[in-house]
């Protein structure tokens, strides 16, 4: 074999070296020969442009601007919840007895949910009614007495000491009476508490404690929750940005300024069904959360169906503000990009003009237009990407567009 020093020196591969380069030239050699051709059967020279007359119109849709009045409908993101909440607790402390209600069903207000032994409770109620008794018959020996020393002394067949400790005797037994009303009003109270009764109309989650556990009227008392959800909260939030941006355009006078009372909700569910009832703004935060840089706001909405749930996602939109003298052009004509929002408009010379816009808030399929227009001017919506800038446009015939709305392509 031929070492690679060799090879070098030797004649063959000097041949190839110079067949290499012969190749290379005949490829350079053709293309500019390719070139040149081009450039002389070309039409895009001057002379040829001038021969050739104006260039065609692109046909395009357009759309003359005009400002109108326009619902503005904000949307954001809500979360709904019960309306009122209240945890079943115990209040004494005893061994369940029976539970009365079927988990996760409505609840009316005083129906019975739970039911304590009473028997220890009514054994008290029982010993402090004896002991009224009691404090009632010392009562009235005392009073007796102290009534006859009192006769007694006005004959001197008595001491004073005597008539006075029957009158003391009669004063502890006055107050052994109000001890024992106290005790039975108490243990009254206590035997009334087993029976656990739904303080609202609602809808009552699981039993927290099984019937035959032992409950403590205290922190660990706790049974089930009732939710009332006719009516039903929901609670979204507003940034703080949204906040400013629309006390800027009503104090501008781009916006009306309502009454909140005269504002409405409107909600959809997670799947796009709109819900049927209209709702109210009835809270509103007076502060914006650092957190989260937003403020907390709340509707309220009936729900007699029950088709609202707590914890549901669902899109609230609010009803009741106009948005004054609105530019608005269609989805269709807006061109973004990292450096902001375009539309061609329609100069004077016919030509497309890219213009820079600032976009506002979304109006069904068109955007609201806050600056870089003017009422008057011409938009262009369709045939974006074949436009560019001083390129001669025409109004589109409606010869030429398709019932799909696409237009046809020119003949030629």
């Amino acid at each position: 074999m031929i070492s690679s020093k060799r090879f070098r020196e030797s004649g063959l591969f000097r041949n190839a070296r110079s067949i290499r380069r012969a190749v290379m030239l005949v490829i350079l050699a053709g293309a500019v020969a390719a070139g040149f051709a081009y450039l002389q059967g070309s039409d895009s020279t001057p002379q040829a442009m001038q021969a050739r007359g104006p260039q065609r119109a692109l046909a395009v849709s357009m759309l003359t601007l005009s400002a109108r009045t326009v619902p503005l409908q904000p949307l954001f993101l809500g979360q709904t919840e019960a309306s009122q909440t209240v945890e079943i607790r115990a209040r004494v402390s005893g061994f369940l007895e029976s539970r009365h209600f079927e988990e996760g069903g409505e609840v009316t207000t005083g129906q019975l949910l739970f039911r304590i032994d009473p028997r220890s409770f009514q054994a008290s109620l029982d010993l402090a009614r004896a002991q009224l008794a009691s404090a009632r018959a010392e009562f009235a020996l005392a009073r007796s007495k102290v009534s006859r020393y009192t006769k007694l002394r006005q004959s001197n067949a008595t001491t004073q000491d005597e008539l006075e400790q029957w009158q003391t005797e009669e004063q502890v037994a006055q107050a052994n009476i109000t001890i024992a009303n106290a005790r039975i009003v108490n243990s009254e109270l206590d035997l009334g508490y087993t029976d656990i009764t739904s303080p609202m109309d609602g809808r009552i989650g699981m039993a927290l404690k099984e019937v035959g556990s032992y409950v403590e009227g205290s922190s660990g008392g706790l049974l089930a929750v009732v939710e009332k959800t006719d009516p039903i909260y929901v609670r979204y939030t507003v940034s703080e940005q949204d906040l400013l941006q629309a006390r800027r355009l009503a104090q501008s006078g781009k916006t009306s300024q309502p009454l909140q009372s005269q504002m409405r909700l409107k909600v959809t569910l997670a799947d796009g069904t709109p819900y049927p009832y209209e709702g109210k703004i009835t809270y509103t935060d007076p502060q914006i959360d650092p957190s989260t840089s937003s403020s907390v706001m709340r509707g309220t909405f009936p729900n007699p169906d029950g088709q609202l749930m707590p914890g549901q996602f669902v899109h609230v939109r609010i009803d009741g503000i106009d948005r004054l003298n609105a530019l608005l052009v269609p989805k269709t004509s807006v061109l973004q990009n990292p450096a902001g929002a375009f539309v061609y408009v329609v100069s004077k010379e016919n030509t497309a003009e890219l213009r820079s816009v600032t976009l506002g808030d979304w109006h069904e399929s068109q955007w609201v237009i806050e600056a870089g227009l003017e009422p008057g001017e011409t938009v262009i919506t369709d045939h974006l990407m074949q436009l560019r800038p001083g390129m001669a446009v025409e109004p589109m015939s409606p010869a030429q567009a398709q019932p799909g709305g696409e237009p046809k392509k020119s003949e030629g």
